[in-house]
């Protein structure tokens, strides 16, 4: 179950940066770019903050929670297209610390109902 939706989310910009540094060191740029638009977007007039600084919304929290899964998969093709060793290291490497931050997310919506 997707829990997407089209509005850009109000995570806060250390949110967006912690996610950045992920992308980064996984090498995703599309990923790369999309949060480098959205933190663009913060910094056009007429943005607002939203009400809770620093605190995610449950939905905000299952968008990043859909995000590394599509990530997730798309390693994992990549993983099952592959016979070099050190390429399937790597890419298993990087679905450790995608499984870790998933992780991380659940104990945040985990959090919202304690």
């Amino acid at each position: 179950m997707k829990h997407r939706d089209t509005e850009l989310t109000s995570l806060s910009l250390d949110d967006y940066l912690d996610i950045l540094n992920l992308a980064i060191h996984l090498g995703d740029q599309e990923w790369q770019a999309d949060i480098i638009r959205t933190l663009h977007h913060r910094t056009e007039p007429g943005y607002r903050e939203p009400a809770k600084p620093g605190k995610c919304t449950e939905q905000e929290l299952w968008q990043c929670v859909d995000q590394i899964n599509d990530r997730m998969l798309a390693l994992y093709k990549e993983l099952k297209s592959t016979n070099d060793q050190e390429t399937q290291r790597k890419l298993l490497d990087q679905m450790w610390e995608l499984k870790i931050a998933r992780v991380e997310v659940f104990r945040k919506i985990c959090s919202i109902y304690q």
